[in-house]
């Protein structure tokens, strides 16, 4: 029979045994439970981080039908990373998004620095981009730089031209072959690097597909979502597609690009 020291320590083992327990459950859980407890310090930020396109002003009519004047600003060549978008949270004080759960891609915010950050509620957004003096680019700002090298009616085109994707190679992450079995055609079942697909005329890249992306107007109640993503048809991904999302909506497709002042 064990002494009363003996017990004593069987009792502190179960007592440890059952917080290292816990610790584990904890650190495994899904969601923002997880995210918070798995928390690397962030990485420094690289040239492409911070790689904006100057944009020079001019008039032109929107998807909508509207005459709309522009002016200057600069546009980030490059969806907020992964990387950028923690190292702006961090500065700010922001709850960190929901980890997507995309199969073989765990702990993504954290593991993988290149890719599109998603899960951003368009607020979170707003508020990351002002560390950097930036804000998120309005519908029309958007769409005005995502149609610039393109000739012509910009109505069906896409950011590269008037070519479908599949007649174009792929330039872009998107629902390939307009199938969920096909999708991985263009290089990658889920998200891609920020930098994975060629440059448009203007400076850009995945101004279609990859992720969504949100744009703000403080004058509207529902938001204009641009650029379709990795689960969007083709004809989801042209200049002029769009969708609509309240502000507190937030989803494993979605992302953002900053907008700082042209000067």
């Amino acid at each position: 029979m064990p002494s009363y020291s003996e017990k004593s320590g069987l009792k502190l083992l179960s007592v440890k045994h059952s917080l290292a327990a816990l610790t584990l459950t904890l650190f495994l859980a899904c969601g923002d439970g997880e995210e918070q407890l798995f928390r690397p310090d962030p990485l420094p930020l690289t040239a492409k981080d911070t790689a904006f396109v100057f944009v020079t002003g001019g008039v032109f009519i929107s998807e909508a039908g509207d005459t709309v004047e522009i002016s200057d600003f600069r546009l980030g060549r490059y969806e907020v990373s992964n990387r950028l978008y923690y190292y702006l949270a961090d500065e700010k004080g922001l709850e960190l998004p929901p980890d997507p759960e995309f199969p073989g891609m765990s702990h993504y915010l954290f593991e993988y620095p290149d890719y599109p950050v998603v899960n951003v509620s368009v607020r979170e957004a707003a508020a990351a981009a002002a560390v950097l003096g930036g804000r998120l680019p309005t519908s029309s700002e958007w769409e005005y730089a995502a149609s610039l090298g393109v000739s012509g009616d910009v109505a069906g085109q896409y950011p590269w031209g008037s070519l479908k994707p599949e007649d174009a190679e792929y330039p872009a992450n998107l629902l390939a072959g307009d199938e969920w079995e096909t999708r991985g055609m263009d290089g990658y079942f889920w998200t891609a690097p920020v930098d994975s697909f060629p440059l448009t005329d203007a400076g850009f890249t995945c101004q279609a597909g990859n992720v969504s992306e949100w744009t703000y107007s403080p004058l509207d109640s529902v938001l204009a979502v641009r650029g379709g993503a990795w689960l969007s048809p083709g004809g989801e991904v042209t200049i002029d597609a769009v969708k609509y999302l309240a502000p507190g909506d937030r989803a494993r497709h979605i992302g953002f690009r900053i907008l700082l002042p042209g000067t």
